[in-house]
């Protein structure tokens, strides 16, 4: 009798091991909601994204697989986000990608990566040489990539009006707060910016108090949500890239089978790729909100924004390869 429960057992274990094999990993149990960690309003288009997913997984997995959103860093700013994704005690989120974990995770953000949304939806999509250098950095981190989603263009929002504002490289003589980030510093000195390093959440109380007399890191959407009570001019250089990430616990991934990957990821993708269009209906809305609001918008010729551009790649842009390597930025400008 022993004998026999032994054999059972042991045939009990191959069974299921001929299923893991067969199925390609295991499958998440319905056990716990996997927590989702969004930074943005409840009502942002990235949010909202988080909620369709949401719909589209748990209908897919007919309720085996749930996902809890939790937007508004209420689960903490994204830098303790990742951390936790890292970790596994949040399972998945939309969030900025933290570069004191690795600097190549900045280069989503190279300036002038590209003029139009389409071009930069090329670099910041799967295939892309950017795309890939980012996705083995996380996978070194214990963080699958699963998309990088495109916030939109970032300009300058100023309390007064900079000198030359059209102009590539003329002195601006406006100081503006930026990122503690080289990416962005270098780019709005090349620019002709006085620069100087505020925490973001200071940012607001600072322009009002004329501590600096605006800032850059932000689209025409947060200018017109966070700062359109102390900024009286926006300008639309396009200059930089804001992006998030659709990422998930690299464990948690490698134990799902392939079926649940591909629920989860044709619930992403559609997402992620109409993202890049969006941030453009979205950026022209916001502009239009902005001088509704007594914001002045400089518009910027097409002309200009090539010659700022070329500026930008020729004078920011080695600089920027003492950091992320002449070879990276080399196989970045092959790619254009």
């Amino acid at each position: 009798m022993k004998r026999n429960r032994v054999i059972l057992t042991v045939l009990g274990f191959a069974v299921m091991a001929f299923f893991i094999a067969s199925s390609g990993g295991l499958a998440v149990a319905k056990d716990k909601p996997l927590k989702v960690a969004g930074i943005s309003a409840p009502d942002y288009r990235g949010t909202q994204s988080l909620y369709r997913i949401k719909q589209k997984v748990e209908a897919g997995t007919n309720g085996r697989i749930q996902l809890d959103v939790f937007p508004a860093n209420q689960l903490g700013d994204y830098t303790q986000v990742f951390e936790e994704i890292r970790r596994g005690s949040i399972e998945m989120g939309l969030i900025f990608l933290p570069s004191q974990f690795d600097t190549m995770l900045e280069l989503g953000s190279l300036p002038f990566l590209a003029s139009t949304s389409e071009g930069v939806k090329k670099q910041l999509s799967p295939g892309s040489y950017i795309y890939k250098v980012i996705d083995s950095s996380l996978d070194r981190l214990g963080v699958k990539l699963l998309r990088i989603y495109g916030d939109g263009f970032i300009g300058v929002g100023t309390s007064k009006k900079p000198a030359n504002a059209t102009n590539p490289s003329a002195n601006k003589d406006t100081l503006i707060r930026v990122p503690p980030l080289a990416v962005y510093k270098d780019t709005a000195q090349d620019m002709g910016y006085r620069t100087t390093n505020i925490p973001y959440a200071d940012t607001y109380s600072a322009i009002q108090t004329g501590v600096c007399d605006g800032w850059i890191g932000g689209s025409s959407q947060i200018n017109y949500l966070s700062f359109r009570d102390v900024i009286k001019y926006y300008i639309p250089y396009n200059c930089l890239f804001d992006q998030t990430a659709y990422l998930i616990n690299k464990k948690l991934w490698e134990k799902m089978n392939e079926a649940d990957r591909k629920i989860l990821m044709d619930a992403v993708n559609p997402e992620a790729d109409k993202s890049f269009a969006d941030s453009v209906s979205e950026d022209l809305e916001f502009q239009k909100k902005l001088q509704e609001s007594g914001v002045k918008i400089i518009q910027i010729s097409d002309k200009d924004k090539a010659a700022l551009a070329k500026h930008i790649q020729e004078k920011t842009w080695p600089k920027l390869a003492e950091i992320y390597g002449a070879e990276t930025i080399k196989k970045i400008r092959d790619s254009q």
